[in-house]
């Protein structure tokens, strides 16, 4: 929620952490191998390619180990839980130590995603959380270290409070896979890796072709209640369209109180048949909510009135209640935090720059399916409110949830905007 204005069910695996090489068909499937091929120097463009998945980067910086956007150009999405420096037991690794702590996550992630058959090299989306900015340069040390070719994810660094003693790094992720699914998505356990709550999944896989993405929805009230109320509010939003909770890849939560973030989560996943999609828990500071959820679905067979994208009740040009892709490729954009000193100024450099990245990667405003503000300054989330009419149609505004968090993992930096859109082509 923006504060400013029948298929298959899915399917569900357990696989083993120390057999996923295993389970994919000895060793790196057939999906994660090919070559890496860089375009010429002037289009700042690289392109990953592998069977069956082609990932195409938009200003990828070895330097920086992140892209400036990457379109998803083939392969289906495997979106992750939300995962800590915890092992299997819940014990705390790398006490003290960032990078130890970003090592071990990003390690958590890679046997996450190749559980559904992919790897770190094919991340569209990696999301960071730390603890506070004093953690950015070790995270920043190791995306540099790991990311340093052509295979660069889009990134965002937000700060959120943790809801474990000692985390200062927590992250999720979106990867292309050539895997296939059985029904409207696909939900894998991971054993090995420390239980989500709820007995979740930790990654699910979304197949290729049409998909919704669900505006946060915050339902007032007492914790338990107003969770719960929540959970109905997206039930009915997907029913809207023709979906229910089976379709659902990915939860996100925006949490005022982070003490009770497994206890959110346990409600959450009870609202789910078998086992429930993938969690991300993340602070919503000064909320003036219990929480906010937000949801993306799969939507196979979905066909729209020879529109690649429709919005379900747009509000005041700002969001709209629900996106509905049908045809195009994702792009992931990396969180943008504009350049000046003025915090308002900066949130004008941003749309400006989203602007030049939408149509290096092949779409345009109008195509923009989720955008995602975490704004730490007044003065920038009263210009994001003032601006958003000017920049999108009144018809057209996409999903959306506007967070105030803590901070952007960057001082002087006072939002981190990232959005999600589609290819205008294809």
């Amino acid at each position: 929620m923006d504060m400013s204005a029948g298929f298959g069910p899915p399917h569900a695996r357990l696989v083993s952490a120390g057999l996923v090489l295993a389970v994919c068909s000895g060793g790196i499937p057939a999906s994660a191998q090919g070559e890496t091929r860089m375009t010429s120097p002037a289009s700042h463009q690289a392109s990953t390619r592998a069977g069956g998945v082609r990932l195409r980067a938009i200003e990828a910086d070895p330097r920086s180990g992140r892209a400036a956007a990457v379109v998803v150009e083939e392969g289906a999405l495997v979106h992750s839980a939300l995962l800590y420096p915890l092992d299997a037991q819940s014990r705390l690794q790398g006490a003290g130590d960032a990078y130890a702590q970003a090592t071990y996550v990003l390690g958590s992630l890679d046997t996450a995603v190749r559980a559904a058959g992919t790897g770190l090299d094919r991340l569209a989306r990696l999301h960071v959380y730390v603890a506070d900015a004093s953690v950015t340069a070790a995270v920043d040390r190791l995306l540099a270290e790991r990311f340093n070719g052509a295979a660069a994810p889009a990134v965002t660094i937000v700060e959120s409070r943790m809801p474990h003693a000692g985390v200062l790094v927590a992250m999720d992720a979106v990867a292309a896979t050539a895997r296939t699914t059985v029904g409207a998505s696909e939900r894998i356990s991971v054993a090995g890796l420390r239980p989500t709550v709820g007995a979740g999944a930790h990654v699910a896989v979304q197949p290729e072709g049409p998909f919704v993405i669900v505006s946060g929805r915050a339902a007032p009230g007492e914790f338990e209640p107003a969770v719960r109320a929540t959970m109905e509010q997206l039930r009915a939003d997907l029913q809207g369209v023709g979906l229910g909770l089976d379709h659902v890849v990915q939860v996100k939560a925006f949490l005022g109180n982070m003490a009770r973030a497994e206890q959110l989560q346990q409600l959450v996943a009870g609202a789910f048949q078998g086992t429930a999609p993938p969690q991300v828990v993340t602070e919503w500071r000064d909320a003036s909510l219990p929480v906010e959820i937000e949801v993306v679905a799969a939507a196979p067979g979905a066909v729209g009135a020879g529109e690649r994208v429709s919005f379900v009740e747009p509000i005041l040009s700002r969001y709209s209640r629900v996106a509905r892709v049908f045809a195009g490729r994702p792009i992931f954009v990396s969180g943008l935090t504009g350049a000046s000193a003025d915090p308002a100024a900066q949130v004008r450099e941003v749309f400006d720059e989203l602007r030049r990245l939408l149509t290096a990667a092949g779409s345009d405003v109008r195509h923009l399916v989720k955008a995602t503000y975490y704004v730490s300054d007044k003065a920038a989330d009263q210009e994001i409110n003032t601006i958003r009419p000017s920049v999108y149609e009144a018809a057209r505004p996409p999903a959306a949830s506007k967070i105030s968090v803590q901070g952007t993992g960057r001082p002087g930096k006072g939002t981190v905007i990232d959005m999600i859109a589609v290819t205008t082509g294809r």
